[in-house]
């Protein structure tokens, strides 16, 4: 019987489909604006989540789908 892995409590805060108050940790840098949460930023023992607003996340998504194959199969966490 498999085991269901629990996420750490930063990522059950932190859904995916939720917009929250926060900062931009990709291209605009910007603060206090709707941002989504995308995943965590590990650094040695340091865990964060890492967060984008809207048009920083359409960026990221048009460059993932730039470079990767057209038979790239999606994965389970995609």
């Amino acid at each position: 019987m498999k085991r269901r892995i629990r996420p750490p409590a930063m990522v059950r805060e932190h859904s995916p489909d939720r917009w929250r108050r926060g900062t931009c940790w990709l291209w605009c840098g910007r603060d206090d604006l709707a941002v989504q949460w995308l995943g965590t930023v590990e650094h040695g023992p340091v865990r964060v989540p890492l967060t984008a607003y809207r048009e920083c996340t359409h960026l990221l998504t048009e460059r993932v789908h730039a470079v990767a194959p057209a038979s790239t199969p999606p994965t389970e966490n995609a």
